[in-house]
């Protein structure tokens, strides 16, 4: 009786051993997706709202008032708003809001910082120009220098060469010519006046510069008209146009989920190929499996003899094309060899692929092994002509869905077609 036990106890457990073989065998192909899916997802949704934030309250931070003072910003950084209760006027207490100027230059540091102010001014007054000796192109006059809390004025020597705002004339001289700019560098406290000279030399002639003057003239005509329209082609050049794009961080709030979105459906949908891809590699192997034990067990081979030399051949040979089904017969063959039951490692071969026509099979193989080959060799007969005839019709079944793939480039190629045999016509009557 005890002999009996530890018997019995010796199949269950190398039943649980080859059932735990099965269930990290399904975890090492399709359990690891669900886990990067929830990770990926995670990551995109915590990136997206970090990003928001990060944007929307960067340098906005205040100091606390507790302490009785009330910062101002340096020049530069704008004035400071403030909030905050006072308590001890009333019963309650009373809401203030003030708004804190910033800190601004005193006469003398004003005075002491002009060089480098006027050094700054130089450096981006110039707009497109190399330099302020080589002005071709309008000056860039900023109505305040925010960096050192400054408002500035701007006066021209020849208004009629450049004006108060930078703007060079049309009509320009046949020689270079000096001209002189006064700026006023006032903060409310303090003032400074300078002079900026600069060398306004002749015209030069570009495409866009030609083009500019053109749209220029262009929106002053026909003012009786609701709008004007812009040219096709300028110079033989054709021209297309495209509005300035404006976006906010509200954005950035939303990328994270749309992002953790697309890859939890591009996931679902390699996972989905894989398992079509997977199917079809069965169903395209199955004529050469049956096929394969045809043979050797007409030759003598037992059934667990015939499947054990199948994978051997497979594993010898060289690899080409992808035969998962071999590989589902290695994790079968591994769970026999271990103690697993013949037939009933038959039986989870064929649960695994879930295809009817390995159920079959396994059918077949099980009657086999429980009732001997005299009937199995006919039975493998008929079902290595359906085999075939199966494949026939999958070899039919992808060329049908090449053929629908491919109307898509067609209907692109015919609205081509179509928009190049119209255009003239529209370009004719526009």
């Amino acid at each position: 009786m005890k002999e009996r036990d530890m018997q019995g106890q010796g199949v269950k457990n190398r039943s649980m051993k080859g059932q735990s073989m099965k269930d990290l065998e399904m975890k090492r192909r399709f359990g690891w997706l669900s886990r990067k899916m929830a990770v990926r997802s995670l990551i995109c949704v915590a990136g997206g709202i970090l990003f928001y934030f990060a944007a929307e309250l960067s340098g906005a931070s205040q100091e606390g008032v507790e302490s009785g003072i009330l910062k101002r910003n340096r020049q530069g950084g704008g004035d400071l708003g403030y909030e905050f209760l006072v308590d001890g006027l009333e019963e309650q207490e009373v809401l203030a809001s003030v708004l804190v100027p910033e800190q601004k230059l005193s006469k003398e540091q004003l005075k002491a910082s002009l060089p480098k102010i006027m050094e700054t001014l130089c450096r981006e007054i110039k707009g497109e120009n190399p330099s302020l000796l080589e002005v071709r192109s309008d000056l860039e006059f900023p109505a305040e220098l925010p960096e050192y809390g400054l408002s500035l004025s701007w006066e021209s020597q020849e208004p009629e060469l450049i004006s108060h705002l930078g703007v060079l004339s049309e009509e320009r001289p046949d020689t270079a010519k000096e001209v002189l700019i006064r700026v006023t560098l006032t903060n409310g406290l303090a003032a400074e006046e300078a002079e900026i000279p600069i060398t306004v030399l002749p015209l030069e002639s570009t495409v866009s510069s030609r083009f500019l003057e053109f749209l220029s003239g262009l929106a002053q005509q026909k003012e009786e008209k609701a709008d004007v329209r812009l040219p096709e082609t300028f110079e033989g050049r054709r021209l297309s146009y495209r509005s300035l794009d404006s976006s906010g961080n509200e954005i950035l709030l939303f990328m994270g989920p749309l992002a953790a979105a697309v890859l939890v459906l591009k996931d679902k949908n390699d996972e989905k190929l894989r398992r079509k891809k997977w199917e079809d590699g069965l169903l395209a192997d199955y004529p050469d499996l049956v096929s394969g034990f045809l043979v050797l067990t007409g030759a003598g081979y037992p059934v667990r003899q015939a499947w054990k030399k199948q994978v051997q051949d497979y594993k010898r040979a060289p690899k080409k094309g992808y035969h998962p089904v071999y590989e589902e017969m290695e994790i079968t063959l591994n769970q026999m060899e271990t103690g697993m039951p013949e037939v009933r490692a038959y039986g989870e071969f064929g649960k695994r692929t879930g295809l009817r026509c390995y159920v079959r099979l396994v059918s077949l193989l099980e009657s086999g092994v429980s009732m001997g080959g005299r009937e199995m060799r006919r039975h493998l007969e008929t079902e290595m002509e359906n085999a075939f005839s199966q494949r026939k019709d999958l070899a039919m079944r992808k060329g049908e869905e090449a053929a629908t793939k491919l109307l898509l480039p067609m209907f692109f190629m015919l609205g081509v077609v179509m928009v190049m045999v119209a255009a003239p016509a529209f370009l004719t009557f526009g």
